[in-house]
């Protein structure tokens, strides 16, 4: 059981690191607003590995235009 729980998390955390190297190339980019959880040090590596609970960058006003 700790054998498989300890490949659980080596994956996740390399599927973090994974994803925040792709986000330095360039190849893919946050959209959320500035002061979402995964803007903060420490947490950046998460964000594309936890994708809930993030905050939109598109309330409101740009996000009415978007859908008329």
């Amino acid at each position: 059981m700790k054998r498989v729980l300890g490949l659980a998390v080596g994956l996740y955390l390399a599927a973090a690191v994974v994803g925040l190297v792709r986000e330095r190339a360039g190849l893919i980019a946050c959209g959320c607003a500035d002061d979402c959880w995964c803007h903060r040090p420490g947490l950046r590596v998460f964000r594309w590995v936890f994708p809930r609970g993030h905050k939109s960058a598109w309330t409101g006003r740009p996000k009415s235009t978007l859908e008329s």
